[in-house]
């Protein structure tokens, strides 16, 4: 009887996705033509693996392996290149995650490309055909499709094993369900937008400042007001900027006082713009304490007090004359 086919790796790298596609579909067609569909055989080791016949010491290798794996919160995979797909192996896991057997994963070569998210599927056959064809391992956080229509996220490793003259072996690989990950990065990134929304929507200036006063963000008004933007600013301290000369030292003792004491407290201070301008602004600052109670954020909010002390002053002025 013939022996099967090795897979050909002889292949250049893949210089674009229709490329990366055609090479995994290459693959398949290897797989497919080395052994039909069947179910799934068990993990084979060598006789010589086993320890000696009753000893009853250990259990073989295949036992301790399949011991192993099947405790591991993973989907943990096998797939030998020079054999038919019906050595291949895939932890039990994998009907809890996604909801398909074991066998019904393992008898189609390609289930797991079909359940490839489709916005993900590009940058994975990418992936997929270096680590076939380089051997360099690969690295990937994706979504899969389980077959009640959910979405999983995997964060997926995988080595490629070779013998020990050099050709490629089998792959090796590992997924963890990454999901709950994925949907709480995604809430905070939701979150932070909310944020960013409210805080370029108010007219009033917000300053956001490191404990030790350096500027980490400002508002689309604070911008728009002192021509900064928050690349001029970022990470140079509040002071250096829009504090004018004279109110300098009040300021700074302001400052480290809100640090230390923590109190939100109001004050009016003059600030200078970019271009020179002076204008009076009435602050309101508090402070954003981490899980730890320690000062993690200081949020300076200002409103531009210029024109109405300007007014008050004319009617103060007006009142004496009169």
């Amino acid at each position: 009887m013939p022996s099967k086919p090795a897979l050909d790796f002889q292949r250049p790298e893949p210089e674009s996705i229709l490329e990366a596609e055609a090479i995994l579909h290459t693959l398949t067609a290897v797989l497919r033509q080395n052994s039909p569909p069947t179910e799934p055989q068990r993990l084979q080791v060598r006789s010589s693996d086993s320890p000696p016949a009753g000893s009853g010491a250990l259990p073989n290798l295949e036992a301790k392996y399949r011991t192993l794996v099947e405790q591991i919160p993973a989907v943990v995979f096998m797939i030998y290149l020079d054999r038919g797909i019906s050595e291949a192996y895939v932890s039990p896991q994998i009907e809890a995650l996604l909801g398909f057997t074991q066998q019904e994963w393992l008898e189609d070569p390609v289930r797991w490309y079909e359940r490839i998210h489709p916005g993900d599927r590009a940058r994975w056959n990418v992936e997929a055909a270096e680590l076939f064809l380089s051997g360099e391992p690969l690295r990937s956080v994706y979504r899969v499709i389980a077959r009640d229509g959910r979405v999983v996220w995997f964060h997926c490793e995988a080595n490629m094993v070779r013998r020990d003259d050099g050709q490629p072996w089998f792959i090796h690989g590992v997924s963890f369900d990454v999901t709950e990950l994925k949907q709480t990065e995604q809430a905070l990134k939701e979150e932070r937008n909310f944020a960013s929304a409210i805080l370029d929507t108010v007219a009033a200036l917000i300053v956001v400042l490191d404990p030790q006063g350096r500027i980490v963000r400002l508002n689309r008004a604070c911008q728009r007001i002192t021509s900064y933007s928050v690349e001029d600013v970022k990470g140079r301290y509040i002071w250096e900027l829009f504090t004018v000369t004279e109110e300098l030292e009040r300021f700074k003792a302001s400052f480290e006082q809100l640090s230390k004491v923590r109190p939100a407290f109001q004050c009016q201070s003059a600030c200078t713009g970019k271009d020179g301008t002076r204008r009076l602004f009435a602050w309101s600052n508090t402070v954003l304490l981490d899980a730890e109670g320690n000062v993690e954020h200081i949020i300076a909010t200002g409103i531009d007090i210029t024109e109405s002390k300007r007014l008050e002053q004319a009617l103060l002025e007006s009142s004496a004359r009169a």
